[in-house]
């Protein structure tokens, strides 16, 4: 994938170094043609990052992360042989696929710094905050140039919106939650809310269902609907998003991923 480097520094979260890289030509049906970003460790593999624990520096306290154990409770064959291992990961992001790939691309030296000369690139395009990371990770103000170039901002999500220090990023992303209880927090603190039930049932009278998912038909893609850019203003009563979990506690680590990076 053809892409730019718009950030490398410390994570916002903890201080550790990181990259933000904005890619386009993704071919992902859900969400349409989208500047996808990717935010990761810039010292480390992601599936490193994935099993050393590492990934909080890009994910924060998402409770998707899975458990780190020691290694002797390794159950797959092949991959990943460090002394810890990443367990019950429900994360739908399979990070030996895109992120392996871009990290690759990346320590080869194959994304050049954002400049005005790719400018063009992100001319009436939407901008999806974070396909891989959390978007508070990366400075609003690294954002901020992105966005500039693009022509609208959707989707975007964060599990750091307990945390004060990212209020501000309400009016941008969707606080990711797990429960009605979560909605109702992150309701009282001023985010809309983007939940994951196992089944449609679940879905609340304040919210409806994710558009652009399965159960709903994929009517719209992420492109086209635009509901996932959090809450205005005070007087934005738009509902919330609910979807269908589609994560898995299944693991495949292939030893060619790190090998070839």
């Amino acid at each position: 994938m053809p892409g730019v480097v718009f950030y490398e520094g410390k994570s916002e979260i903890d201080g550790s170094p990181i990259v933000g890289i904005a890619t386009w030509g993704s071919e992902n049906e859900k969400t349409g043609p989208l500047i996808q970003t990717w935010i990761m460790r810039s010292d480390m593999h992601p599936v490193v990052a994935i099993n050393e624990g590492a990934d909080a520096s890009i994910c924060g306290s998402c409770p998707l992360r899975g458990l780190i154990r020691p290694i002797a409770e390794k159950t797959h064959k092949g991959g990943y042989a460090g002394e810890t291992v990443n367990k019950s990961r429900a994360c739908y992001v399979l990070v030996y696929n895109a992120p392996a790939q871009v990290y690759k691309k990346y320590k080869s030296g194959g994304y050049p710094e954002l400049t005005k000369e790719f400018a063009k690139k992100f001319f009436g395009m939407g901008l999806r905050y974070g396909s891989y990371g959390d978007p508070v990770a990366i400075p609003m103000k690294n954002w901020k140039l992105l966005e500039s170039l693009c022509s609208d901002t959707a989707p975007g999500y964060t599990h750091q919106w307990k945390n004060k220090k990212f209020s501000n990023w309400k009016t941008k992303l969707m606080a990711s939650t797990h429960s009605l209880k979560e909605n109702e927090d992150a309701s009282s603190a001023g985010w809309r809310t983007f939940r994951t039930v196992n089944d449609v049932s679940e879905i609340d009278s304040s919210e409806i269902v994710c558009p652009a998912s399965p159960e709903a038909g994929m009517k719209k893609t992420c492109a086209m609907c635009g509901a996932c850019n959090g809450r205005r203003n005070k007087s934005d009563a738009r509902k919330s998003i609910a979807i269908v979990s589609h994560g898995s506690h299944k693991h495949k680590f292939v030893s060619e991923v790190i090998a070839s990076a």
